[in-house]
């Protein structure tokens, strides 16, 4: 498996940019996730400092060097599908936050999204009063997740599920 950065990249389409780790070092690790197939290139890598690199041995995929990539700590290059990237989020952040299980709704993410923005609505009903803005911006950018899917764009589903993925780590 090739472990030059540009070699990993190289004529692939990158789908999603997340940031799964709030750390602001700079990462000289790559890190690689498995491979969809044998002989293919992986499915992720993730930039990870040297302290992240340690402390998560258990993470997939040999370590190579970032060959000068400057992304934060916890910064990962993702080329999955758009539903393989939605039960990413699923299984990270989204379930745990909101109590929603893909399996319920036999993984139809537009079904899956709007029951996750109800219920984060009825949160925030409920923590209105505390004036949370870090569950405000969740509400937001998960309600924007639920309207993109339900137009049929899973991809650009994952675009605020990104950004909701990094918020989450505040709470």
């Amino acid at each position: 498996m090739p472990s030059d950065i540009t070699q990993l990249t190289a004529g692939r389409q990158l789908t999603g940019l997340r940031q799964v780790l709030d750390c602001p070092d700079t990462p000289t690790t790559l890190r690689q996730g498995p491979a969809a197939s044998p002989g293919e290139p992986p499915d992720w890598l993730a930039l990870l400092c040297p302290a992240h690199s340690q402390a998560l041995p258990g993470w997939p995929g040999p370590a190579a060097d970032t060959d000068g990539l400057r992304l934060s700590c916890g910064s990962v290059l993702d080329y999955r599908s758009a539903e393989q990237l939605l039960q990413s989020h699923a299984d990270l952040w989204l379930t745990s936050l909101t109590g929603v299980d893909p399996k319920t709704y036999a993984g139809v993410w537009p079904e899956v999204l709007e029951e996750a923005d109800r219920v984060m609505r009825a949160r925030l009903g409920e923590d209105a009063a505390d004036g949370d803005e870090t569950l405000h911006s969740l509400a937001m950018m998960l309600a924007m997740a639920s309207r993109n899917a339900a137009e049929g764009n899973l991809y650009q589903a994952t675009v605020p599920l990104a950004y909701c993925e990094t918020l989450a780590q505040r709470l």
